[in-house]
């Protein structure tokens, strides 16, 4: 770990570089398309970087009221997550019995939503869920 630059300075200086100097020189269609890819996946994981230990936070939270229980998240982002997958993985279970707690719909479609803010926020410009 580092002081200066941040993981979120390199990936912004990277993203960068990809759009104002790589980009605009490439020929080459298939190039440019998988360096276009490239650059989303920067701009993605500069999101995600800046916003996931509270976006888990607030997932655990959510899971929690869903399923009732009152146990505060893990401080370590790796028991956490881990945490995550297990109570996810308890509500789809419950999902496919039919006995989702009510509120399953809307929990799992605010969940989704907020994955794809951090994924690609230009896709919900025009998305109305149901």
């Amino acid at each position: 770990m580092q002081d200066r630059p941040t993981a979120q300075e390199l990936l912004e200086a990277v993203s960068e570089f990809i759009a104002s100097e790589l980009l605009p020189v490439l020929g080459d269609p298939r190039l440019r398309f998988r360096t276009l890819v490239a650059g989303n996946l920067l701009q993605m994981l500069q999101r995600e970087l800046a916003q996931e230990p509270a976006l888990l936070r607030d997932e655990w939270q959510g899971l929690a009221a869903l399923l009732g229980r009152v146990d505060a998240p893990p401080h370590d982002v790796i028991e956490l997550t881990a945490g995550l997958r297990a109570r996810n993985q308890t509500l789809c279970a419950l999902i496919r019995a039919g006995e989702g707690p009510p509120g399953s719909l809307a929990e799992v479609t605010r969940a989704v939503r907020v994955k794809l803010e951090v994924a690609n926020p230009r896709y919900l410009a025009g998305f109305d869920p149901v």
